[in-house]
């Protein structure tokens, strides 16, 4: 079956293009296929460049072009909104010449949690003998082959040609990550969500959405979906109001669950008892009183399963059954993921905001028997107001505290160490300084003692440092375990010099 863009794109002024049948949308000119119609979005750093690629992409075959702004071309229509609208579009053309069953997607904002929640709901469904595919951070695709993702919300003609692919795959379920640029930048559109979750709002991002209102109302477009079903949402959270308010007055009247640790809501949980193996509560809920027995660490990792538990539930499971799958639970990669050694625990946790680093290491105060490090550094290129509050935010709830290197970008890291020292008062606080990262987990490693728990915080599942632009290859998890094997090594080396 052939579709036309006059289909799905009724506009007064037809050109004969628009009425032919064609072969897809496409964004990058390099790869533009004949057949294609080219979406000419406007470049924020080389918006000059728009006509030379709309121009690329006639040339490799495209027979038209859609542009946000007008271009000198004949075969071009001009659509302010371009980006709200291809997801949809990309969604009817892809239906009308391969239909499949549609996925019933779960999508989950907030700025920590996001990661491990969707994780979660993909491993609880999966649980229950149905193909889930996950999207965001980690990786796409359906559990358990991921693939690396660039982006937490890839782009909105990517994203649909995933969920068909996966929908042609067998999944009949997807768990999405919807970060606040993907929601306001239209890259969800045409998905059919019918579950939305929110975990909870701190600083993060404001370089782009400046203040911390504008960034909750670009998270609450979540709850605002026509086709949701469901609400979950964290009761606990300073925010909350305003995605309750958004689900509220969302014209599909979704039913909405609230979670909370802190207080009643519609689920919540007592008798919370936390070890290094994990955590242990009774959950409350609308269909009675559970038993959990979680493997994950932390507070925060209660409050992810919670919301991932309601979730599941909301698609139709059994929330017994649910539960009985939770012992089984592994979570996102560089999630609080645990490395054991000689009674020394490191954690790698993608923490890089200040409520996700005390999140942490306050979850972890509960656990430590020594002393709890931290080892974190500042992304460049990013707010540089939450430097000094990751600083601070250490300070507070860990000791000794490392500073280091994160992703530097363009910025000179001295300008990046500048910002996060700016005001500190370092007095009664154990702090070093070492700018290269990797020397900077063998000191940590060579330094930690029996009961002490090492948090290096930052980078999580990336397996890169981008340093001038370039990406490094470099990973945590492999960098602990390695000066984890040297150590051994030379202590094995130095017992058999004294033997």
């Amino acid at each position: 079956m052939s579709i036309t863009l006059q289909q799905i794109y009724p506009v007064e002024s037809i050109q004969t293009w628009m009425t032919q049948p064609f072969q897809g949308f496409c964004l990058d000119s390099r790869h533009v296929e004949a057949g294609q119609i080219f979406i000419a979005l406007t470049s924020y750093s080389q918006p000059e460049k728009t006509l030379h690629f709309a121009q690329a992409a006639l040339q490799r075959g495209a027979i038209g072009i859609i542009a946000e702004q007008p271009l000198p071309l004949e075969n071009c229509v001009v659509c302010p909104d371009v980006r709200q609208r291809m997801g949809t579009w990309q969604k009817a053309y892809l239906q009308a010449t391969a239909a499949t069953a549609p996925l019933h997607i779960l999508a989950v904002t907030g700025t920590n949690g996001k990661t491990t929640i969707s994780r979660l709901i993909a491993e609880l469904i999966s649980s229950q003998h149905q193909r889930c595919a996950v999207m965001g951070t980690t990786g796409n695709g359906i559990l358990p082959n991921l693939e690396p993702s660039t982006h937490t919300t890839v782009d909105a003609l990517y994203l649909q040609n995933l969920l068909h692919s996966y929908a042609e795959q067998g999944a009949s379920f997807a768990s999405l990550e919807a970060s606040s640029h993907g929601l306001e930048q239209g890259r969800l559109n045409g998905c059919e969500i019918e579950i939305a979750v929110y975990s909870n709002l701190s600083r993060d991002h404001l370089d782009y959405h400046k203040t911390l209102e504008a960034y909750a109302e670009a998270k609450s477009q979540l709850f605002t979906f026509t086709s949701l079903k469901y609400a979950v949402i964290n009761l606990d959270d300073a925010y909350a109001d305003v995605m309750l308010n958004a689900a509220r007055h969302n014209p599909a009247q979704p039913k909405i669950f609230t979670y909370a640790i802190q207080q009643a809501a519609d689920f919540y949980v007592s008798d919370l008892n936390f070890s290094l193996q994990g955590a242990r509560f009774t959950l409350h809920s609308p269909v009675g009183q559970f038993a959990v027995n979680s493997p994950l660490l932390g507070q925060f990792n209660v409050e992810n399963l919670l919301a991932s538990l309601i979730a599941a539930y909301a698609a139709g499971f059994d929330l017994s059954a649910l539960i009985a799958a939770v012992p089984q639970l592994q979570g996102a990669p560089g999630r609080m993921q645990v490395l054991r050694d000689q009674q020394r625990l490191f954690v790698v946790d993608y923490a890089h905001t200040p409520d996700a680093l005390i999140q942490v290491l306050t979850s972890l105060q509960r656990h430590v028997e020594h002393r709890l490090w931290a080892v974190f550094g500042c992304g460049g290129d990013r707010d540089r107001g939450k430097r000094p509050l990751m600083v601070q935010a250490a300070l507070e709830h860990a000791n000794p505290v490392l500073l280091t290197t994160d992703n530097p970008r363009t910025e000179n890291p001295e300008q990046i160490f500048a910002d996060m020292k700016q005001g500190i008062n370092f007095a009664q606080h154990e702090v070093h300084e070492i700018h290269d990262r990797r020397e900077a987990i063998k000191f940590v490693v060579q330094q930690a003692q029996a009961g002490d728990i090492v948090v290096i915080a930052g980078k999580g599942h990336e397996n890169y440092q981008e340093i001038d632009g370039v990406r490094h290859w470099f990973d945590d998890v492999v960098e602990v375990k390695a000066a984890i094997d040297h150590q051994h090594g030379m202590l094995t080396a130095y017992s058999a010099l004294e033997n």
